[in-house]
């Protein structure tokens, strides 16, 4: 199985702190290089992605009533 760089974080993450989920979430070690990626996201991505199938509203306003033309 081909692990992607922030998977193969996550799992030397679970490793050191003995395969408890609780104890990566609460990692008392913030010297640790992999601190900010140790629940498998990248800390740097925040925001840059876009959700499938969503819509933007921006520009759009809310009317309270319709009139039909």
């Amino acid at each position: 199985m081909k692990l992607t760089p922030l998977k193969a974080i996550k799992k030397h993450c679970l490793e050191c702190s003995g395969y408890e989920k609780k104890q990566v979430r609460e990692c008392v070690i913030k010297d640790c290089v992999l601190f900010s990626y140790r629940l498998g996201s990248n800390p740097n991505r925040k925001g840059c992605t876009i959700k499938k199938n969503a819509v933007s509203t921006t520009g759009f306003e809310k009317a309270n009533s319709y009139v039909a033309a």
